[in-house]
């Protein structure tokens, strides 16, 4: 397998990545562990790249600019993290029905949540975000906001950083010349990124889109569920459904029994999405060979996800 050029088109990332681990936890089973990233997650590499994208551009000044952004949680965190080392601040418009745990580790990470009562009169985030783009100047601020789910910078840094950086890494396995890349999909920028570097490597990549039991994100279905960051209520923009062969439904009973097992068996306990995730790749391991894998992503940890 070749090597994959890992300098993404959108500039710099504002601080050097870090490769996690790919581990085979399970048989057959090649797990990155993208919970060890700086933030808690894969979102930060989407942050990193999506704040130099706009450091590049002008958009963001450090002393003058205030990142926006409506987060369920670990994109705030990657925010957070990105724009820290440059000294600029984030207001984050976060869901009411997201992990409380998750909101106050936001704050300490430095992060402001913004719109509570807009909130909890029943404003959505998109329109807490919308309002304080209206009214910017009244409030002080000159705001850049991020958008996550319309930003190519998003799947840029899966396509440039984190596939190459797994396909570094199976250059270890040389026996292994296809996978079976199981993923959820929020924005569907990891899973497409991911999915299209591994192939430019020269793996044969079968993509299984990892849903909630009731969601069909392909044709805008969608139910309330466990897997925050997971079928968000509207189709992923960023995947390319030209390499997803199935979707694979996951209740929340077998998403938490996989997060249970798993945490007794390596260790790690997992965020839902993962498990759900996990839960998809051990139905799959059957068909692991030596030149086979099924490869899964550790987007976070679990511990984000207590109500209390």
């Amino acid at each position: 397998m070749r090597a994959v050029e890992q300098n993404p088109p959108t500039g710099r990332p504002t601080a050097a990545p870090v490769a996690t681990p790919l581990l085979e936890l399970l048989p057959g089973v090649l797990v990155k562990l993208e919970c060890n990233n700086p933030g808690g997650s894969h979102k930060v590499r989407a942050a990193r790249h999506i704040v130099q994208r706009a450091l590049d551009r002008g958009e963001i000044v450090p002393g003058v600019t205030t990142v926006i952004e409506k987060t369920g949680g670990n994109f705030g965190f990657g925010l957070a993290v990105a724009c820290r080392d440059i000294g600029v601040p984030v207001e984050l418009a976060v869901g009411l029905g997201f992990s409380p745990v998750k909101r106050r580790c936001l704050e300490m990470f430095g992060a402001r949540l913004i719109g509570i009562p807009m909130l909890e009169a029943g404003a959505t985030p998109r329109e807490v975000v919308e309002w304080h783009l209206a009214r910017g100047k009244e409030l002080g601020r000159q705001y850049h906001y991020t958008d996550q789910f319309n930003n190519p910078a998003s799947l840029a840094a899966h396509e440039f950083e984190t596939g190459p950086e797994i396909a570094g890494q199976l250059a270890a396995r040389d026996e292994v010349t296809s996978l079976t890349f199981v993923s959820c999909a929020g924005t569907g920028a990891c899973l497409s990124g991911v999915a299209r570097a591994l192939r430019t490597a020269g793996y044969d990549v079968e993509v299984v889109l990892v849903e909630p039991a009731g969601c069909d994100s392909r044709n805008g279905v969608f139910v309330d569920h466990r897997l925050e960051g997971a079928s968000v209520g509207v189709a992923p923009p960023m995947v390319d459904w030209s390499m997803v062969s199935h979707a694979a439904p996951v209740s929340a009973e077998e998403m938490a029994a996989t997060q249970r097992e798993f945490a007794a068996r390596t260790g790690y306990f997992v965020g839902n999405s993962s498990a759900a995730c996990l839960h998809v790749a051990q139905s799959l391991s059957h068909r692991a060979t030596k030149t086979h894998k099924i490869l899964a992503i550790i987007y976070d940890h679990g511990l984000w996800y207590f109500k209390h």
